[in-house]
C-alpha cells in the first residue's frame, strides 16, 4: 500500500501521522474505530486527566445549572458596567469593561474552549471523531451575537459530541432547542401574535423567523427541496415559546437551561410542508414531531450528504460517493455512527480522484501534528498579554475561533480559502511557529519529523522534497518548514 496515500488519507479524515510515527496497516479500520465511542475532551473532563501544561485554574463550564448561571452573570455585569459609565471617563469605563467583562466572560471563555477543542484533537483518543465534531459544530453553527451569549457558545458546542453515537433526530431536537441556539438566533424572543403573552401586552416581543428559517435552511432540507416563506413562517410558529432560563426572581426554583413558555406559545394548528401539526396535550410535542419528519426526510439525507462529502472529499464530490453516504443515512435511519463510517469509506474510495484544500484550523492542526510542535498556551488576560495566543493565531489565518461571522457556519469549500492573502498568512505563521519551536528546544526533533514526513509523503521527484534534502535548506529551520508544510502537499487533502 503506498504510504502517500494512506499518509493523505490520515490529513483527509483526521489531521496526519507524524513522520517518525507509524501508519496505519488498515486505514479504513482505523479511520472507523475511531468513530464508535465518545472519547474524553483531553483537558477538562470531570473524569478525565488534566495536561500539565495548561494553566492550573482553566476550567470548563459543564453542568447547565453552572453555564446558565455564568451567561446570567455575564449580562448582569454587562448591565453594571453601562450604569457606571454615568461616573467614569472614558478610559476609565473602558478598563473596568476589559476587566470585569471582556476578560473573564468572553476573552478568557473562548480562549479555555479553543484549547480545549485544539488539545483534545492533537493528543485525545480520536482525531477522527474530532474531526467529525468540527464539521457538526460547524453545521449547528452558534457564534457569539447580539445577546452576550459568548459563554453559551462552549458548551453548547461540547454538548453535540455525545449526540454523535445516536440519531440525526436526537442531535436536530437538541441542537435547536439548547440555550446556546435559542439565544445565538434570538429564538428565545419569538413570540406568538395570538399567545397570553401578546394578548395580554406581557412582552412586546414578536415573531422572529431565524431559527425558523435555520431549521429549514441549513439543519435540514436545504432551499433545493423547495419549501416556501409558508413553511417557514409554520415552522417559526411551532417554535414560538421555545426560550432560554437562567436564574431571575420569577422563576426561582425552576431548572435552569431550556424552557417551553405555553403563554408565549402561538396556539392552535401550523403548517410546514403539507402538513398540520397539533398537540392539544403537549403543546410542545409539536416541535419534536416537526423534527422527528424532518429529521428522515429524502432532502435532507440528500443535503447532509452532499455536505459531508464536500467538507471531507471534494468541492465537488463524486456522485457515487454522495449516494453512498445517503443511501447509509436513509437505511440506517439517520444513525450517525453509520453515516460516518459511510463518509470514511467514500474517503478511501475515492481519495486519488478527489482533494480538498484544508481549512486553516485543520491545516493548523496539521502542522503542529506533524512536526510535534505543542500549540500555544499564552493566556489572553489582556489585549497586550505578550505570547502567542492560540485564537488570535487562527484568526491570523482567516478563521478565529469561535467568531464565524454568520449562521451558515466557516465556509467548506477550497475555493473559499485559496487567496495569495490567505496563502501569504500561512506563510507567516509557518515562520512564526518555527520560531517558537527554536525557542522550545523542540527545532531538532520538528526538523527529523518534517524530513520523515517529506520523503513518505511526496514523490522523490517533488520541488519540495528536492528542496527539503539540500542540507543549507535542513539548516535553515524556517526555510525546511515552507519546504514542506507549505507544499500543494500539505495544503491540500
Amino acid at each position: 500500500m503506498q504510504s502517500s496515500l494512506v499518509s493523505k488519507f490520515t490529513r483527509r479524515v483526521a489531521f496526519g501521522v507524524p513522520g517518525d510515527q507509524a501508519l496505519p496497516a488498515n486505514p479504513v479500520a482505523w479511520a472507523s474505530a475511531q468513530v464508535a465511542a465518545l472519547p474524553p475532551i483531553d483537558v477538562l473532563d470531570p473524569d478525565g486527566k488534566r495536561r500539565q501544561d495548561l494553566p492550573a485554574d482553566m476550567r470548563l463550564l459543564w453542568s447547565m445549572d453552572e453555564v446558565m448561571r455564568t451567561f446570567e452573570q455575564h449580562q448582569r455585569t454587562e448591565r453594571l458596567s453601562f450604569e457606571k459609565a454615568k461616573e467614569l471617563s472614558t478610559k476609565d469605563f473602558q478598563e473596568e469593561r476589559e476587566r470585569t467583562v471582556f476578560t473573564p466572560f468572553v476573552r478568557l471563555e473562548h480562549w479555555k474552549e479553543v484549547q480545549a477543542r485544539e488539545t483534545t484533537a492533537l493528543y485525545g483518543q480520536a482525531p477522527v471523531f474530532e474531526r467529525f465534531w468540527h464539521f457538526w459544530s460547524n453545521h449547528f453553527m452558534v457564534a457569539p451575537g447580539n445577546q452576550n451569549n459568548d459563554t453559551l457558545v462552549g458548551p453548547f458546542q461540547r454538548s453535540l459530541r455525545p449526540l454523535m453515537l445516536g440519531k440525526f433526530r436526537e442531535m436536530l431536537l437538541h441542537a435547536v432547542t439548547h440555550p446556546g441556539m435559542l439565544v445565538y438566533l434570538d429564538n428565545n424572543r419569538n413570540t406568538g401574535p395570538n399567545s397570553k403573552a401578546a394578548r395580554e401586552k406581557w412582552t412586546k416581543d414578536s415573531i422572529n423567523e431565524n431559527l425558523g428559517r435555520e431549521l429549514l435552511e441549513l439543519f435540514t432540507l436545504s432551499p433545493r427541496a423547495g419549501y416556501t416563506q409558508k413553511d417557514v413562517e409554520g415552522a417559526t410558529l411551532i417554535l414560538t415559546g421555545w426560550r432560554d432560563m437562567k436564574p431571575d426572581k420569577w422563576h426561582k426554583g425552576q431548572k435552569l437551561g431550556t424552557y417551553f413558555d405555553f403563554d408565549r406559545h402561538e396556539p392552535g394548528s401550523q403548517e410546514v410542508l403539507g402538513k398540520k401539526y397539533t398537540a392539544f396535550f403537549k403543546p410542545s410535542g409539536k416541535l419534536e414531531d416537526l423534527v422527528s419528519d424532518l429529521a428522515i426526510h429524502a432532502a435532507t439525507a440528500e443535503h447532509l450528504a452532499t455536505k459531508l462529502c464536500v467538507y471531507f472529499l471534494d468541492d465537488a464530490p463524486p456522485a457515487a460517493a454522495i449516494a453512498r453516504v445517503k443511501e447509509a443515512f436513509i437505511n440506517s435511519q439517520g444513525d450517525l455512527p453509520t453515516v460516518h463510517r459511510a463518509v470514511i469509506e467514500a474517503c478511501w474510495t475515492h481519495l486519488e480522484h478527489t482533494r480538498k484544500f484544508v481549512s486553516p484550523e485543520t491545516w493548523f492542526l496539521q502542522v503542529l501534528t506533524l512536526t510535534g510542535t505543542e500549540p500555544p498556551r499564552t493566556v489572553p488576560i489582556t489585549k497586550s498579554t505578550p505570547g502567542i495566543k492560540t485564537p488570535f493565531l487562527l484568526g491570523d489565518l482567516g478563521q478565529e475561533l469561535p467568531r464565524c461571522p454568520q449562521p451558515n457556519g466557516w465556509p467548506i469549500r477550497s475555493t473559499d480559502w485559496i487567496s495569495k492573502e490567505m496563502l501569504d498568512r500561512r506563510l507567516r505563521v509557518l515562520g512564526v511557529l518555527a520560531n517558537m519551536s527554536r525557542r522550545t528546544g523542540m527545532a531538532q526533533q520538528a526538523l527529523r519529523r518534517i524530513v520523515a514526513g517529506c520523503q513518505r509523503d511526496v514523490p522523490a521527484q517533488e520541488a519540495a522534497a528536492q528542496l527539503l534534502l539540500k542540507p543549507e535548506v535542513q539548516a535553515d529551520m524556517r526555510l525546511a518548514w515552507v519546504a514542506y508544510l507549505a507544499s500543494p502537499t500539505l495544503l491540500w487533502s
